[in-house]
């Protein structure tokens, strides 16, 4: 049986589907074969692994058609390891000189290693990329960061900026969007629900600048005086975190561990906290927060008004330079796989 068909319908077809019942197999099908003609294979990945576990689901599937779906995704796996390897070796991370934690990441990132049983109740479970080796950490101690105070300091200035832009000068999204080109579930309702927004000075790594000449001091600030996280088309992360009065964000993993996420509470009407992995914070003004996003949590806002930080992610502290380096530049050959 061949790894791939003529699809079944148009892809505007297939999205019309879609948009009345993400689980519909045959759309996703459709999909898949659609991307993966164009020789968009990280896209057509997407849509038969989407497939793949609607069939194991239970739900309405052709039992021959998941199998040909997990067939096309170990062809798109073999042709995408190859690439990864030859394009770190081209930015000068031949495999020799990976690092052992990133070697073994990568081991695990493309199947050939398993993940090694922890026994936690919460452990880290990032939804894209793991990092071995790290100290399990809930919430950082961030007395360790000599950064901190210089960040604190600014509090009053950039809460000043942020009530700007919250009154006007700038546009809050939901925070949970989708991708035309991805397969994605609703997350428990947060998808395009704006009950938690956000707004951008930083975006896929690169400065708003209609956002950022309204809060100088907090792009500046963190921009010079953070270590921030690092990655190209995604990282460094700064933005304005809104959640609405008397709403929640419900239980959800981050999506990559070699990173804290940081909140700086900027608005705090009180009645609201952010409970993570075994442990619970309560957001006090302009006391920063350090976390593992990709340990289950969630966050919610009890009060009558709405509550709103300051979040940016930095680099764990146990990592090397070289790891650094090495994790930046593997986005970079994920990104440049079609």
């Amino acid at each position: 049986m061949p790894t791939t068909a003529t699809p079944t319908m148009t892809i505007a077809e297939a999205d019309q589907r879609l948009a009345r019942n993400e689980y519909d197999f045959v759309a996703l099908m459709a999909k898949g074969d659609h991307h993966f003609g164009l020789g968009e294979l990280r896209a057509a990945g997407s849509f038969f692994g989407m497939a793949v576990s609607v069939a194991q689901s239970g739900r309405p599937a052709d039992a021959l058609e998941a199998q040909r779906a997990i067939r096309a995704m170990q062809d798109i796996q073999q042709q995408f390891v190859r690439h990864l390897v030859e394009s770190l070796a081209s930015s000068g991370h031949s495999r020799a000189d990976w690092h052992p934690r990133f070697a073994q990441s990568i081991a695990m990132m493309v199947g050939v290693a398993e993940r090694p049983a922890e026994n936690r109740t919460y452990p880290a479970m990032p939804s894209v990329y793991y990092y071995p080796g790290l100290p399990h950490v809930e919430f950082a101690d961030t007395k360790q960061f000599a950064w901190r105070e210089a960040v604190e300091g600014k509090v009053e200035q950039i809460a000043k900026e942020a009530r700007t832009l919250l009154a006007g000068s700038g546009s809050f999204k939901p925070y949970v969007q989708a991708e035309a080109d991805r397969a994605q579930a609703d997350m428990h309702g947060m998808l395009d629900n704006d009950d938690w927004s956000s707004l951008d000075l930083i975006e896929k790594g690169e400065p708003v600048d209609d956002h950022v000449r309204h809060a100088p001091v907090a792009y500046k600030t963190i921009t010079e005086e953070v270590p921030v996280c690092t990655i190209p088309n995604r990282a460094p992360t700064l933005l304005l975190s809104l959640l609405k009065a008397g709403k929640r964000i419900p239980p959800h993993h981050g999506m990559l561990n070699p990173r804290y996420i940081c909140h700086l509470p900027l608005i705090v009407p009180g009645d609201g906290a952010l409970r993570l992995g075994t442990q619970k914070r309560e957001w006090r003004f302009g006391e920063l927060i350090a976390f593992d996003d990709t340990i289950e949590h969630e966050a919610w806002n009890h009060s009558a008004k709405d509550r709103l930080v300051l979040l940016f992610d930095v680099w764990r502290p146990e990592l090397e330079e070289i790891e650094q380096a090495q994790i930046a530049a593997l986005f970079t050959a994920v990104d440049s796989a079609r």
